[in-house]
């Protein structure tokens, strides 16, 4: 490992939260601010910057030769196609007693 894969890392696992707290409307401090759409975009660059970085240190073929890189990304790219319906479809219902 180097620093370039700890970077990397970093970034795709730094993503997440800040795309959850975004969804959620939860005020978080992300690199333009605290607003939801804030952190939305913070995680969007995040995402962009973790796959330019790995395209340029080890090319595109990498997506499917290593299953670390893989699957923090499915993860990733996971949240943002179903994230805003999950916290819709779960914020809707009842807590029971």
């Amino acid at each position: 490992m180097n620093l370039i894969d700890f970077i990397i890392g970093v970034l795709i696992a730094n993503a997440i939260p800040h795309l959850v707290f975004g969804l959620t409307k939860t005020h978080f401090l992300g690199m333009f601010g605290y607003s939801p759409k804030g952190n939305i975009a913070y995680a969007v660059v995040q995402f962009l910057v973790a796959i330019a970085l790995v395209c340029y240190s080890y090319g595109y073929m990498t997506f499917l030769e290593n299953g670390f890189v893989t699957g923090g990304i499915t993860v990733l790219i996971l949240y943002f196609i179903f994230g805003k319906i999950l916290v819709r479809y779960y914020g809707k219902q009842e807590k029971s007693s």
